[in-house]
């Protein structure tokens, strides 16, 4: 799972003014991801890079979107990038 760091680097934020809203994304990104693949990434180790980068992504998009995000497009294009990880069914 990316750290606030890790996502602040991405991003290219300095400081630690936003790092309780990208925490808060960062969880949102996170319960987004695992509801497309159908199951837990918590624990993965290693955690596969395609799923920390579309965690990476979904944060970037929230926080660029905060007051517009389309949680639905979102949605779909996490599905997209992961769809070779996707289990089956439930």
């Amino acid at each position: 799972m990316p750290t606030i760091e890790e996502i602040k680097i991405y991003l290219g934020i300095d400081g630690s003014h936003n790092d309780s809203l990208i925490a808060d994304f960062l969880k949102t990104a996170k319960e987004i991801v695992e509801k497309v693949l159908r199951y837990e990434i918590e624990n993965l180790e290693p955690m596969p890079v395609v799923i920390k980068e579309a965690v990476k992504y979904a944060v970037g998009y929230l926080y660029s979107n905060r007051e517009t995000a389309d949680f639905l497009m979102l949605e779909k294009t996490i599905a997209i990038i992961l769809s070779h990880l996707r289990k089956e069914g439930f």
